[in-house]
């Protein structure tokens, strides 16, 4: 690909968004098809549109902006390529309502923070979050990558393919384990529900995901959190490791305390962690 600026069509900015604050904001940029070149500001992924399997990159080269670069891809898929980048941002979310609610403690949305980076799908970010399951993170960036290598086949699988694919491949080739049958079954059901459409898009609630075989309230809480639900924090070891090093006390005790953020507790959460990231980093 010839670089990022090249041929890049202007996306414009309601709100403020930061792209490298949005990916600095979990992991999620460090997972197959996700390419992030830091010393470049490039964030890229290869995706299928149609039939055709292209590459879309992007930078921010000023507050108001973000560059959409591609290749592979005709111009008739300019509306869909921007809808996608728009998902990956959530550039279309105002966040006035957790600005009043945070208070000084979202300060860093003024900055275009505030935005938890997002995949081209719901789907695509229930998978994932799967993938994160009682594992370490070096095992969920295998398992995201044997998706994209093989159900994908460049890019990451749409729900159809997955269940092509199979729970025996999956468990056997991706490594899912005991992941498997949970993407399987609930791939089925979300999309007999309509929970889902073919393509993964899908804004199911907090209850419909709690009652899927497997999902239990953490993977749900983070689901719903990637849909601008802030209300839980998904609680893991590593949530719980901090409250209890950094506050001395249990994540129920965290929410207590954080009362006044409201229906913005996991954005206020998520907004420290990123700041202690920036400061530790040296980021400006």
């Amino acid at each position: 690909m010839p670089g990022a600026s090249a041929g890049a069509i202007p996306l414009p900015l309601t709100f403020p968004v930061d792209l490298a604050l949005t990916v600095a904001s979990h992991g999620w940029a460090h997972l197959a098809p996700w390419r992030w070149d830091r010393e470049a500001g490039i964030l890229s992924r290869r995706e299928r549109i149609g039939d055709r399997l292209g590459t879309i990159a992007i930078v921010q080269h000023d507050a108001a902006t973000i560059a959409v670069s591609c290749d592979g891809f005709e111009a008739a898929a300019g509306p869909e390529i921007g809808r996608r980048v728009r998902r990956w941002l959530s550039a279309d979310w105002d966040p006035a309502e957790a600005i009043a609610a945070l208070g000084e403690d979202g300060a860093l949305i003024g900055r275009g923070g505030g935005r938890i980076l997002r995949c081209s799908s719901f789907y695509e970010d229930f998978v994932k979050t799967v993938l994160t399951i009682n594992t370490a993170w070096s095992s969920t960036c295998r398992m995201a990558a044997a998706l994209v290598a093989e159900p994908g086949g460049g890019g990451f699988p749409e729900p159809e393919a997955i269940l092509d694919y199979g729970e025996v491949r999956l468990r056997e080739r991706a490594k899912l384990g005991f992941r498997a049958p949970t993407v399987i079954s609930s791939t089925r059901r979300m999309l007999a529900d309509g929970a889902i459409d073919s393509t993964g898009e899908g804004r199911p609630d907090y209850e419909y995901l709690l009652a899927l075989t497997g999902i239990g309230p953490y993977a749900a809480a983070h689901c719903r959190l990637l849909l601008h639900d802030f209300s839980r924090i998904p609680i893991d070891s590593a949530v719980t490791a901090y409250v209890r090093e950094r506050h001395a006390i249990d994540p129920a005790g965290y929410a207590a305390s954080r009362g006044a953020w409201g229906a913005y507790l996991a954005l206020g959460y998520r907004l420290a962690r990123l700041g202690e990231k920036l400061d530790a980093t040296n980021i400006p």
